[in-house]
């Protein structure tokens, strides 16, 4: 169990307590985070030229292994960014009556409406919590197992279309589905990805995870490659 105290995360791993003070993200990543979220989703509806980057949304996940030959596991997961705690109730459930309106109206009809949801989400950058990001723990393999181990893992992002790379130090902790922040991520999830039908519920999965940001480092090819920017 991860606890917070004192503006610090403790935990224990291997009967060793452990404490770290969470950071803040860059302006430089949370810019383009913001931009070019933004800019893709007004490709989405037509509003700009070009094609979409999915970059900032998809990370490689990479855990310490608590069985095999091999110490460390990779995956790819989706992430997003975490508004403030007052807006994560408001927020998700707005984003639960468009899903339902997608059920009823169509998902094709209600497109554009959804995603004007996150462009005006996305152009407020007071909207945001900049101590952590987000996934959902959908499928309970490897990652899993060694996050119950051991929380401490890296998320390496890399724009394709840019360059840029950043790597980002983090505990993960699992927040459960009756949590605020929970709703909020699965919602937005859902909003973008509407299940067809109204049976799968927004409570399907046991844990989000919400990633406290320890330490950054600057991964972009170059001179600058493996500094520490926090």
């Amino acid at each position: 169990m991860i606890k917070f105290e004192n503006g610090k995360l403790i935990f224990e791993v291997d009967g060793q307590v452990l404490q770290y003070e969470p950071k803040q993200l860059d302006n430089t990543f949370f810019n383009w985070q913001l931009n070019t979220r933004l800019k893709s989703l007004k490709i989405f509806v037509g509003e700009e030229k070009g094609v979409p980057n999915f970059s900032p949304h998809t990370v490689v996940m990479s855990t310490k292994n608590v069985a095999g030959d091999f110490e460390i596991n990779s995956c790819i997961k989706g992430l997003g960014l975490v508004p403030k705690s007052h807006l994560l109730e408001p927020l998700a459930e707005r984003a639960i009556e468009l899903i339902e309106k997608a059920r009823q109206v169509g998902v094709n009809e209600t497109f554009r409406e959804r995603v004007q949801f996150l462009i005006d989400l996305y152009s407020n950058p007071d909207n945001f919590d900049r101590r952590f990001l987000s996934s959902i723990e959908m499928y309970y393999k490897k990652t899993y197992e060694n996050i119950l181990k051991d929380p401490r893992a890296t998320l390496l992002f890399y724009d394709q279309m840019s360059g840029y790379s950043v790597m980002f130090n983090v505990v993960a902790e699992l927040v459960e589905n009756n949590d605020p922040f929970y709703k909020y991520v699965v919602a937005v999830h859902d909003l973008f990805h509407v299940p067809k039908s109204p049976s799968v519920k927004l409570e399907r999965y046991k844990y989000a995870y919400r990633f406290w940001l320890i330490e950054c480092y600057d991964k972009t090819p170059g001179p600058n490659a493996s500094s520490k920017i926090f």
